[in-house]
């Protein structure tokens, strides 16, 4: 029998002619979380298990007090009090859920490497240490029990080089003065039976990282099917790394096309302001904004923290507010793109309740509002205001983007995907009156008549369509919340 030509082949130009997944531009908003062996320290940032093998980093210092020197409690040592003993699949999934969230999962594997699923080709895993169980697997079931899509973020491909000390995001070498240190102290991280952890080139080679990673990552792919694959920052196009990273994409599209499944990959801007992979491929991401600009043509999801501190859970810090992360995602919505936050769970398997608090509040708005977000499309402008919330260039050279600072006067705009609905959604309550001046004769915006104009949570307004705006008479309504109110504007 003649073998049937697979639709992608394992080349950049193929791959470029993967369509963005209809379900990830309807989704919007995702969560999923950074839980790992850094949670049992909980100091610093999930990069402790880095920084504890720098001697010129306090966080060395603080490793040596509390655990003692890396030559005799090691980062592998934490395995066994990371115990997961708490988790529980399913009361994650239903706050997923209750959050509004459309698809979710965590972080397979840190920088560290350490993997949160029961692996046959990598023995540094949650199945075969410390909780012995699947914890990924148990998610993905919870999660599609709910009709959630599932989302599987690596950061493995970083790892190669990251312990070793002094070595930084992208030149990951290391000082040869502290590596010796380490080396005479007799750190684990340096010891050949450990190879497969501390990946570096002391001990171990790229070409055999790479294998390794490949291996990891096909493994999760065919076995758990995940709708969406996310990489932190790697070198997928150089070197060794390239066809590895070609098969890997080539086998994931192919699979899905011949089971009819939509799946998409995110190609993450980097701290470099450059994609992991050719740019004209695959969904953008960008980390908290950074070097988005305003206004794209090109399907986008911001990957965003929602801890102050830290990517993981640390002790002591604080999170955002629901309000926060709503104005967020409406203006995230606006402008084309979409939302995957993370959370920062216990070793234990605990979310914190302030982080719960802010996903219901997220979800208690998504709920009456979720309308003017889900399946909509971007309108002829995203919104009008004094606010735009870019920040040019506000730390390193990278654009950014704030969500603090809105108020009632701040408008952005969403409509269905048949363009016979238009959504407004202010940033707090207008007052007695609300008008919008792009909807109008004026603006050249408007396709079609307005026919009538509703409260998302609080039925038909009394409106006028002015020649220079909108005008809707909002007196002697109530709002049910004043985060955002929205209102469907029904065209002809």
């Amino acid at each position: 029998m003649t073998a049937v030509p697979r639709m992608y082949k394992p080349t950049w130009d193929s791959l470029k002619n993967v369509r963005d997944s209809e379900w990830l531009m309807d989704a919007k908003f995702g969560l999923y979380a950074h839980w790992g062996l850094y949670a049992v320290p909980a100091s610093g940032n999930e990069w402790y298990g880095k920084r504890m093998y720098e001697p010129s980093n306090p966080v060395h210092l603080e490793h040596c007090e509390r655990f003692g020197n890396p030559s005799s409690f090691g980062y592998k040592d934490f395995i066994p009090h990371f115990t997961a003993e708490h988790f529980d699949a399913v009361d994650w999934a239903t706050l997923f859920a209750e959050s509004g969230a459309r698809y979710g999962g965590f972080s397979l594997a840190h920088h560290d490497g350490f993997g949160l699923w029961d692996s046959d080709v990598h023995r540094w895993c949650a199945g075969k240490m410390g909780p012995k169980r699947d914890l990924y697997g148990e998610f993905a079931k919870a999660l599609r029990t709910r009709n959630m899509k599932l989302v599987a973020p690596f950061h493995i491909l970083r790892c190669f080089d990251w312990w070793l000390p002094g070595s930084n995001a992208w030149n990951e070498s290391g000082t040869n003065d502290e590596t010796e240190t380490g080396r005479a102290e007799g750190w684990d991280l340096f010891d050949p039976e450990y190879a497969d952890l501390y990946w570096n080139h002391v001990t171990g080679t790229y070409g055999d990282f790479v294998a390794s990673w490949k291996a990891r990552v096909l493994e999760v792919v065919d076995r758990y099917a995940p709708d969406l694959l996310w990489f932190d920052g790697g070198r997928f196009q150089d070197s060794e790394a390239a066809r590895p990273s070609l098969e890997i994409l080539s086998h994931y599209f192919n699979d899905a096309a011949e089971a009819g499944r939509d799946v998409a990959v995110l190609n993450k801007c980097t701290g470099r302001s450059q994609f992991n992979f050719p740019q004209e491929m695959c969904t953008w991401t960008f980390e908290n904004g950074r070097s988005r600009p305003p206004i794209t043509a090109n399907l986008w999801v911001d990957d965003m923290k929602i801890g102050s501190q830290s990517w993981g859970y640390v002790n002591g810090q604080t999170y955002l507010s629901g309000r926060e992360i709503t104005h967020g995602l409406i203006d995230r919505v606006s402008r084309g793109g979409g939302l995957l936050l993370s959370l920062s769970p216990k070793a234990d398997g605990t979310i914190p309740q302030g982080q719960r608090d802010t996903l219901r509040e997220t979800g208690t708005w998504l709920n009456q509002n979720g309308e003017a977000i889900y399946a909509t499309r971007p309108w002829g402008a995203s919104g009008e205001g004094p606010n735009s919330g870019f920040r040019p260039k506000p730390n390193q050279g990278h654009a950014g983007w704030d969500y603090l600072n809105y108020t009632a006067d701040d408008i952005r705009y969403t409509q269905s995907k048949d363009g016979k609905k238009l959504y407004a959604i202010a940033f707090g309550w207008p007052g007695k009156t609300l008008r919008l001046s792009l909807v109008s004769p004026l603006s050249g915006l408007l396709s079609s008549a307005v026919e009538n104009v509703s409260l998302l949570d609080g039925g038909t307004c009394k409106w006028e369509q002015r020649v220079d705006c909108l005008y809707i008479d909002l007196a002697g309504i109530e709002p049910v919340n004043d985060v955002a109110p929205a209102w469907c504007i029904d065209l002809a």
